[in-house]
């Protein structure tokens, strides 16, 4: 028998980019580099991290907190602002493949690149939570949130990339100003964090905005002259849907009458599910 009676199996090169100019960008040529800060980070935070911190007392880590949450309200800023301008001269739904005229394509490729590299980051907020001894909240939610962002987001660039992600990276960075904001405000002290009352609004604003995001993609596919590939696309608004049950559960828990109680007429809101308010003080 020869040859062309074999089966073929799928020739898939991982190491080999949609467009040229992405492997010039840090952590783009292979996927060794980002499944090494993966692996480093779960084994971290599930397992080194915490035996480390067994016997010893929760850092505060205050100054480092303000100074953290601070440089994500920049990078989140600037970030929404550059995916704001691709909006406004794109459209929602493009009638121009932008990213295939060369003199665009580098700064697209550069913009979603950034996008990724605020998902890499973000993996600090796990490790400050190791530090600080707040185990309960490096849930399941929690890691698969972060894990997924990155690694989804390093794939896309890599292998489909599509200008249909500045709507995303837009809401995304604009939820994260907000989100940082108070973030570092609650880390100067219970002083500051009791006239903090937008946090409940924060979960509210991330729930409309993975209703957005599957809205979009399927009008996208729909009706732009430059859509993502239909498989992206799917993948893309399952993983939304499956974000925007676990954040809707997380919401519900949290945010019930039965886990919020005043004393004194102060407000007391939980940052998990395994958290609830006695005479406003969160107790696990």
């Amino acid at each position: 028998m020869n040859g062309e009676g074999h089966l073929r199996f799928l020739d898939w090169d991982l190491t080999k980019s949609k467009y040229a100019e992405t492997d010039s960008l840090p952590l783009m040529a292979t996927p060794g580099p980002v499944l090494m800060i993966l692996a480093v980070y779960l084994l971290y935070v599930l397992k080194i991290g915490p035996a480390l911190m067994t016997k010893r007392e929760p850092y505060k880590l205050k100054a480092a907190l303000v100074l953290y949450n601070g440089a994500q309200v920049i990078g989140s800023f600037y970030l929404a602002q550059k995916c704001f301008k691709q909006l406004i001269y794109q459209g929602l739904l493009p009638k121009t493949c932008h990213i295939n005229i060369e003199s665009e394509r580098e700064e697209i490729l550069f913009t979603i690149w950034l996008y990724f590299a605020a998902k890499v980051s973000e993996l600090l907020d796990t490790v400050f939570f190791v530090l600080r001894k707040k185990d309960n909240q490096i849930t399941f939610l929690h890691l698969y949130h972060h894990s997924i962002m990155m690694v989804g987001t390093w794939a896309y660039l890599k292998h489909w990339p599509s200008t249909t992600l500045f709507f995303i990276g837009f809401l995304n960075s604009t939820v994260h100003v907000f989100m940082y904001t108070y973030y570092g405000l609650a880390a100067l002290g219970p002083e500051v964090a009791k006239y903090i009352f937008w946090k409940k609004y924060i979960t509210k604003f991330q729930l409309v905005q993975f209703v957005c995001i599957i809205i979009h993609y399927i009008l996208a596919v729909r009706h732009s002259e430059c859509p993502p590939s239909s498989g992206v696309a799917t993948f893309i608004a399952c993983n939304t849907g499956f974000f925007l049950l676990l954040f809707l559960n997380f919401y519900r828990q949290s945010y019930s009458k039965r886990n919020k109680k005043l004393s004194n007429g102060v407000p007391c809101f939980p940052q998990t599910p395994t958290e609830e308010c006695v005479n406003s003080q969160k107790v696990k």
